[in-house]
């Protein structure tokens, strides 16, 4: 892991020294250290059960107690001089119209300006402060947000970055402090790294080509996208965008499983988890089998053939006449082109 808390406090502070806390006392280098490396550690093991979504949700989530902050905005961006788009987003604690609000000012925002300018750097904004743009004070004054840092993730070749916007409200509301900036920079950076692993859960293993991807309503890849052009690229002719081919975007919004016979795909699509939706939706994508062209009661019947059942047996567990199961079993072989059990169980999923 790249610790840069732990290298930016070695820089700045001598053994010993303390590190101003969220709510007045002090944390020690030490302890310093241990929470960041705590929030990593459980942050990567929830990767393995969470989906993107759900892994943000319960990071900011929990960054707001560890480092101290009132309500954020949250997701994935793409800035440039020219413009800034979000690609999917979500709150903490502030209502839904906050995004359209955010939209009115947005060529305002000098957060952003400020990331663009150093996105090493966690951007800060007081209200109080010398530089002010309208839209920014009316942000600020609207939704009682004093103080404001901005951290943001850049990935260089991909559509978006991850970005986290973090505030603290109210006359009394504390300045970032530069550890305290550090660590919202490291714990985003650390984020992004993990959401990113939540997208290769499915890639290509030894008998399976399976991937997923997370993208958003208008099926632009936020995570995954370069595993599926990496694995998949033979099903997707012609195709090297950041937004998905139609056949694939018409089916981002439908969950359930869909064959793709003009993509030779089988695509389960889903929303992604999580109670703070960012409007994120996954997909897993597989080369499209033999077995896929089964009817259900095909593939039910061939599932209890392969277990070197008989017709009787079959017929009994399944609830249907002896009959039925042989006039099946003559056609699931014609449609996988075996004659027998043994040749019929390759065919089944693994």
């Amino acid at each position: 892991m790249e610790n840069c808390l732990v290298l930016h406090i070695l820089g700045m502070k001598s053994y010993g020294d303390n590190i101003s806390s969220t709510d007045g006392g002090t944390y020690s280098l030490t302890s310093s250290v241990e929470i960041f490396s705590d929030f990593v550690s459980e942050m990567n093991a929830r990767a393995t059960q969470a989906d993107a979504q759900e892994l943000a949700g319960w990071a900011i989530d929990h960054l707001s107690n560890v480092i101290g902050f009132d309500c954020a905005w949250y997701g994935w961006a793409k800035l440039s001089a020219q413009d800034i788009e979000i690609y999917a987003n979500a709150t903490l604690n502030l209502p839904e119209k906050y995004y359209g609000d955010w939209q009115n000012m947005s060529e305002q925002d000098l957060l952003a300006m400020s990331v663009l300018s150093d996105p090493n750097r966690v951007a800060t904004y007081d209200r109080a402060g010398s530089e002010q743009t309208e839209g920014m004070m009316a942000l600020s004054d609207g939704y009682g947000l004093n103080k404001m840092a901005t951290a943001m993730r850049f990935n260089p070749g991909q559509l978006a970055s991850f970005y986290l916007s973090s505030y603290r409200g109210g006359k009394l509301a504390k300045n970032w402090s530069e550890d305290e900036s550090v660590f919202l920079k490291c714990a985003v950076d650390q984020l992004s790294i993990a959401m990113e692993l939540t997208a290769n859960e499915h890639l290509p293993r030894p008998h399976s080509q399976t991937v997923t991807i997370f993208v958003n309503e208008d099926g632009r890849g936020i995570l995954g996208l370069q595993n599926l052009k990496d694995h998949l690229s033979e099903h997707l002719p012609n195709w090297d965008g950041e937004r998905l081919p139609k056949s694939l975007r018409d089916i981002v919004a439908k969950p359930g499983y869909h064959m793709l016979k003009d993509l030779n795909l089988m695509v389960a699509s889903q929303a992604a988890s999580g109670e703070h939706s960012m409007g994120l939706h996954k997909l897993t994508l597989r080369p499209l089998t033999s077995f896929d062209l089964l009817t259900k009661r095909e593939q039910a019947v061939a599932e209890v053939l392969a277990q070197g059942k008989s017709h009787k047996e079959t017929a009994r567990i399944l609830g249907v006449a002896p009959s039925t199961i042989r006039n099946q079993t003559q056609s699931i072989y014609s449609k996988l082109d075996v004659d027998n059990r043994v040749s019929l169980a390759a065919h089944l999923p693994g």
